[in-house]
């Protein structure tokens, strides 16, 4: 036989993402790279072998089992290795094979004679923990080429910089005579898409209909036209391929089409299918070879850690309003249900859906540009690559984090707990912060100080960690609680925390000096989102590394520190009237602003490690409201208004965040705010009110005012009560006006409207088929609730802001 030809080369470039084949018995590690040339490489990392531990009594000479079938599974080498495990020297034996789909089924076998642990970690995820491979970092891979085979033989830091990654953009048009589409029947018209890499781009819309512009390309028929834009993936071969929604529906959607017409639908740069996986909560697109980013995800997990003011505000993330909230501008737009008309309709009509198709790509990448760079950097912090990332929870960063340290430490990493353990720690909850409640009313001269990560700084100056709690040790730290860690050895989640809090610092300080570097913005960013996860991870009640000691004991360290802070503040003169969590108001009275920092920067002196309180802002008004409850009314928490000496105002918990309150509720109330903290008059505000009020009688507020927004979290037949959005739901599904799967799990809005029977739910009908809407129920239900909360500090009452009486006592 002839001897194939083998070559040793070398590459510089980045890890893209990380897979994994079947060939024969043995699963083979799938790395694709881009180099710093641009060009895309599929190596093979055949040393790589799948394996789990087995922790076990005694001497076990046969490993070897049989499946369920009957078929024996023989490991293909054991090892016995020196583990610890919460800091507990163990003897463990690791077990290694040649199929991944073989180490579930052995792992359960032998469950009979020990504790298998890592044996529900995925292949791919498996060889980034232990190869420590940071995604998208610049590196030198070596590896020998034979027969077009590459296979991995070393990995090197590269002094280069990381490849420029080339992205391509696309949003897919369906034709919906009903509304709701059907892939059995109505046809994708037509496919927009935007490609770049470096300065290379290539833009433009793909439809079955001759339209006169430039950048649209006819196909014959439909087949041709999914096939054409397959034809274009694979000619532009970009790295990544983003949409918004997706997973969800563009994607999904083309592989459902192009089942009914018979085409083989795949993206695909190497071998293996375009296929949909379920990831937690959410479903992930696999392409072999690129990533898939799902920005409608990825918008939802910037908006729920907090990282983007301008997407809070916002009730529904579509990509009209996010791409409106973060640009400011307006995004060219057509009415969902018009599109078969304007498909059916003339020339002009036919630009028109062309340019809107082309439109949503446009605010699709601006989109992109705006969060994915955070997303990229949380992808190198926490060692997993982008399109896991952008389809993980602030939890599941922390555990690929937390998995790459023990692997590092050489510890083995915990099983995830059973059902019935999840249960029962859900049973016994954890004492959460301290909470001082306001008293309702509007106060002048305001500090705010917090803690900065308080409860980071908790876990690294006491070093909590489960592996630390002791019984027995003579030298350690106590919490409020009782709990005692020792001081011998610094543990994983303490060091990881001390050196994200040391990079963020560092980055900090570079972003002050360069405000518009992206990369340092963003890496700051991430490094903040995952930080402040950790003690949210420790008392998850699915979390490996869950620990209801350490948990409870940062919440008592917690209490502890803003109630010592408190206490401090009212000695010195200083009366605070909120606190919460880590942060506190007061009120300045006679004391000078030079006053309150020397309180700062006193107090800091008496806190441990890198613990600090610093200081929010000055504020010259704020806003506290109350809350009733079945007795008494006491101030609400996380409720306020303040407006800073430069006039930035600040509004927490208030129905204008609230996407289930209307937009003209809303608006009205943040009037109302503003009114009382700019200009202080409260007849300017009540005046807001009794405007709003009046519109809404004559019937001039807007439509798109009156839209009130729930999510349906369950099937529409899977709720007792009959709220207005599933009433709203299921009318629409009864009437052939919307498809089950179209609103169950969907942002439900609906407008309450004059027609229909007495209760609530009979008169709500969902916002795009509404044609009228009842005024009482706006004024009663939606405008008064929402601004009497403050203007009832102010001695006003419901039938004076309706118009319907005089004030009852002046201030």
């Amino acid at each position: 036989m002839k001897k194939d030809k083998q070559h040793e080369r070398t590459i510089d470039g980045a890890l893209l993402d990380v897979d994994y084949i079947n060939v024969g018995d043995r699963s083979k590690i799938r790395l694709t790279l881009k180099s710093s040339d641009g060009k895309t490489y599929e190596i093979f990392d055949e040393s790589f072998r799948p394996y789990f531990y087995l922790v076990h009594d005694g001497t076990v000479s046969d490993f070897s089992s049989f499946d369920s079938s009957g078929k024996q599974i023989r490991p293909a080498n054991v090892e016995l290795c020196a583990r610890s495990l919460f800091g507990k020297a163990i003897n463990a034996s690791k077990i290694m094979l040649d199929n991944a789909s073989d180490v579930p089924r052995l792992s359960s076998s032998l469950a009979s004679i020990g504790t298998p642990y890592e044996n529900d970690i995925p292949f791919a995820k498996r060889y980034i923990i232990d190869k420590s491979i940071v995604p998208m970092n610049p590196y030198r891979f070596s590896f020998i080429e034979s027969d077009n085979t590459l296979s991995l033989s070393d990995v090197d830091n590269s002094d280069l910089p990381a490849p420029v990654f080339s992205v391509m953009f696309f949003d897919i048009e369906v034709y919906n005579p009903l509304g709701a589409v059907r892939a059995d029947k109505d046809p994708v018209i037509m496919i927009s898409y935007a490609f770049r890499s470096g300065d290379k781009r290539k833009e433009g819309v793909l439809t079955t209909k001759r339209i006169g512009l430039d950048y649209v390309s006819t196909h014959a028929t439909e087949t041709e036209l999914i096939k054409g834009f397959m034809a274009l993936v694979k000619e532009l071969d970009p790295d990544i391929i983003v949409g918004y929604n997706s997973s969800g529906f563009d994607i999904k959607y083309l592989l459902d089409r192009s089942a009914v017409l018979k085409i083989d639908f795949n993206l695909g740069r190497f071998s293996g299918q375009t296929r949909i996986e379920s990831h937690g909560l959410v479903t992930k697109v696999k392409i072999p070879g690129r990533i898939h980013v799902d920005m409608f995800v990825v918008v939802k997990f910037i908006s729920v850690v907090g990282a983007s003011e301008s997407i809070l505000k916002i009730n529904s993330k579509t990509l009209k309003n996010v791409y409106e909230a973060i640009t400011g501008e307006r995004k060219f737009a057509v009415e969902k249900l018009d599109i078969f008309k304007l498909w059916d309709g003339t020339d002009d009509d036919l630009k028109t859906l062309a340019t809107y198709n082309m439109a949503d790509t446009y605010a699709l990448e601006k989109v992109y540009d705006t969060f994915i760079p955070i997303m990229m950097e949380l992808s190198r912090i926490t060692y997993n690559v982008l399109s896991d990332v952008c389809v993980s929870t602030t939890g599941q960063l922390v555990e690929f984090m937390l998995m790459h340290s023990s692997r590092l430490a050489n510890e083995i990493i915990p099983n995830k707990p059973s059902e019935g353990e999840s249960k029962a720690r859900l049973s016994d909850p954890i004492e959460g912060a301290y909470v001082k409640t306001p008293e309702p009313g509007i106060y002048d001269n305001l500090v705010m100080f917090d803690f900065r990560g308080l409860y980071p700084s908790i876990i690294i100056a006491y070093n909590i960690d489960p592996s630390n709690i002791c019984t027995d040790c003579s030298d350690y730290y106590e919490s409020p609680d009782g709990v005692r860690f020792s001081k011998a050895r610094k543990s994983i989640m303490p060091e990881l925390l001390q050196m994200m809090i040391n990079q963020r610092a560092e980055v900090k300080k570079a972003y002050k000096k360069d405000p518009k570097n992206i990369f340092l913005g963003s890496r700051s960013m991430a490094l903040k989102i995952v930080s402040n996860s950790f003690y949210g991870y420790l008392g998850y009640a699915r979390s490996r590394w869950y620990s209801r000691a350490c948990a409870s004991s940062v919440t008592a360290y917690g209490r502890q520190y803003i109630k010592d802070v408190m206490a401090r503040a009212d000695a010195q003169g200083m009366r605070v009237i909120y606190g919460d969590t880590d942060s506190l108001v007061m009120l300045m009275g006679g004391k000078s602003k030079e006053d309150a920092l020397r309180f700062m920067k006193e107090y800091n002196t008496t806190l441990p490690g890198s613990m600090e309180l610093e200081l929010e802002d000055f504020y010259r008004r704020g806003v506290f409201v109350g809350k009733k409850t079945d007795k008494t009314e006491s101030g609400a928490k996380k409720k306020y208004a303040l407006i800073s000496e430069s006039g930035k105002i600040k509004i927490r918990g208030f129905e204008l965040v609230r996407r289930d309150w209307s937009k003209i509720a809303r608006d009205t109330q943040r009037m109302v705010l503003e009114a009382i903290l700019k200009e202080g008059d409260k007849n300017v505000a009540a005046g807001i009110v009794t405007k709003a009020v009046e519109a809404l009688r004559k019937g001039t507020v807007p439509m798109s005012d009156l839209v009130i927004n729930t999510q349906l979290r369950k099937s529409i037949e899977g709720y007792d009560l009959k709220s207005p959005e599933l009433a709203a739901a299921r009318r629409a599904v009864k009437e052939g006006l919307k498809r089950r799967d179209e609103v169950e799990g969907a942002v439900i809005g609906y407008i309450i409207t004059k027609r229909g029977g007495s209760a609530i739910s009979d008169r709500a009908v969902l916002a795009e088929f509404a044609t009228d809407y009842d005024p009482d129920y706006y004024i009663n239900k939606q405008v008064i609730p929402a601004t009497m909360r403050i203007l009832k500090e102010l001695n006003f009452n419901e039938d004076e802001l309706k118009g319907l009486g005089t004030q009852k006592k002046l201030m």
